[in-house]
């Protein structure tokens, strides 16, 4: 039987999506009843965040969230259900009147974060107003069915394969069937998107190798090559706690606390606008040619400010 954790945690899940849930789906995903759901979203859900961030949209006759509201809170969605549950377990007639009381003080300071009033996230494209077109996308990208869509002004057949966010802009990465290659197109700009009775399927290591881009120059159909780089003691914890990518790995560490450090990349133009940010404070150690893009590009500069 699927607990209640599980069934609250994923429904935060779709919510935060887009999606608008009925009842009836609920019910037939979580192979349950219409009470418990509804007693879900009454009881647990609805009453966390206390702010109209889930409610029920009568018009459509189905609960909605403000989205995507998961990116704005520091907790994950089981992090949010094991809270919603214990919330609601502590205004139980049973429990002792002072527990309660401790209880509802320590849940006001979780709605801190659930709020933001304390930590400040960085600023993320809103895609909130092209939610429709981007759920349909993300449909398509589950079910790997090919969509028609309206790109820059032009009607474009495409084959949908991941949602990236990159340098805090949402991207769709895309098989284009008019270019015959794998594209990246800014996820808002996207509009009027229709599903095609036409499935496809794909390389799933191109897919996933995705997952190292530093921005939007990742070149998928590129073989990924080693850069190497020197980060002084005053930048190198921040490498550490972040690193550039997942293929990043710690090659020599200094006694100040300096570090050497090797990175796959598939475009100079992936890592420059980093090392450039990082300067005095970080040093190429190879390959020499990218030492000499940025000795161009420094050189340029200075050529314009004297």
């Amino acid at each position: 039987m699927i607990s209640r954790t599980y069934r609250i945690k994923n429904i935060f899940e779709l919510l935060s999506k887009g999606e608008n849930l009925t009842t009836k789906k609920l019910v037939e995903q979580f192979d349950t009843t219409d009470r418990i759901i509804q007693l879900d979203f009454k009881e647990y859900i609805i009453p966390l965040f206390g702010n109209d961030t889930i409610y029920y949209n009568h018009s459509e006759k189905c609960f909605s969230a403000k989205y995507p509201f998961l990116q704005s809170s520091l907790l994950n969605s089981e992090e949010l259900a094991t809270i919603a549950i214990l919330k609601n377990k502590s205004k139980d007639k049973f429990t002792d009147e002072e527990l309660s009381f401790n209880t509802e003080k320590l849940f006001e300071k979780l709605e801190d974060s659930l709020k933001n009033s304390i930590y400040k996230l960085p600023s993320i494209e809103s895609i909130e107003e092209n939610q429709t077109d981007i759920i349909k996308v993300k449909n398509a990208i589950k079910t790997k069915t090919k969509i028609e869509c309206i790109y820059n002004d032009k009607k474009r057949e495409l084959y949908p394969l991941k949602i990236l966010n990159l340098d805090s802009f949402w991207y769709l990465i895309n098989y284009d069937l008019e270019y015959n290659e794998i594209r990246r197109y800014h996820l808002n700009s996207i509009k009027e998107v229709e599903l095609q009775d036409i499935e496809f399927e794909f390389d799933e290591e191109i897919i996933s190798g995705f997952d190292n881009a530093i921005n939007a120059y990742f070149e998928p159909h590129v073989k990924p090559f080693a850069i190497e780089l020197f980060l002084d003691k005053k930048v190198s914890k921040y490498f550490l706690r972040k690193p550039i990518n997942q293929t990043q790995r710690v090659l020599k560490t200094y006694e100040d606390e300096s570090i050497d450090i090797e990175v796959f990349i598939t475009d100079f133009m992936e890592i420059i606008p980093l090392i450039q940010s990082y300067l005095p404070h970080i040093m190429i150690i190879s390959p020499d040619e990218l030492n000499k893009i940025i000795k161009s590009n420094l050189e340029e500069y200075f050529s314009k400010t004297t």
